[in-house]
């Protein structure tokens, strides 16, 4: 094992403890003071709009947070954040993805043209390619505007782009011109569209003097 090997071991080591022990703690205040960390966590899905969606009341999902389950998730984030290699104004990894018909195909090509809530959609962890493309064929039923195409199983592009549990970025010409933070929390839509907005409004011609 070389050094960035150990390092990389050293680093989720760390993260290990602390994740820990920011979960032992909250289900600690959890027990203690369930009405005060609920608000809390109430406000955090006040800041993202979730709260405000109808299809999860707050007893779906603020019951899910701080068990083992949970624990596991947070973790697997956290260790994945360790492998980011998308930076703004960097060139954007150029990942492999699956289309739902099977074909193999990489992030560019589209340039050119464990814990989960309760009363959400009920999809388990992914054992096969083919799972994962069942799983994305819930998605391509809601006619979404655009092409939908699946991770690898070896998950390249979910580590590269540290896009789990969700992240939105915007890439142009092969470099990111947007990326956002992780949700379910932070990831912020409106802000993609007005990038994109930006991005798609030709420059205003100055006269000259």
């Amino acid at each position: 094992m070389g050094l960035p090997q150990l390092w990389l071991w050293l680093k989720r080591l760390v993260i290990f403890l602390q994740v820990a022990l920011e979960v032992a703690v909250g289900k600690v205040l959890m027990t203690l003071f369930p009405g005060r960390v609920k608000q809390s966590i109430l406000a955090m899905g006040q800041k993202t709009g979730m709260a405000r969606n109808p299809r999860f009341a707050p007893d779906n999902w603020v019951p899910t947070f701080f068990g083992i389950q949970y624990f596991w998730f947070v973790l697997k984030v956290r260790w994945q954040r360790l492998e980011d290699r998308a930076e703004f104004g960097g060139l954007a990894p150029n990942c492999t993805v699956v289309c739902l018909s099977g074909q193999k195909c990489n992030i560019w090509d589209f340039i050119q043209d464990g814990w989960a809530f309760k009363n959400n959609v009920d999809i388990r962890q992914h054992r096969s390619l083919q799972e994962r493309v069942q799983a994305a064929r819930l998605l391509l039923a809601r006619s979404p505007q655009c092409p939908v195409v699946v991770d690898t199983m070896q998950n390249q592009s979910s580590q590269l782009y540290a896009a789990l549990p969700e992240r939105l970025y915007v890439v142009q010409e092969g470099r990111i011109r947007y990326k956002g933070k992780a949700g379910p929390w932070n990831y912020n839509p409106e802000e993609v569209r007005a990038v994109l907005e930006e991005l798609c409004t030709p420059p205003r011609h100055v006269p000259q003097l």
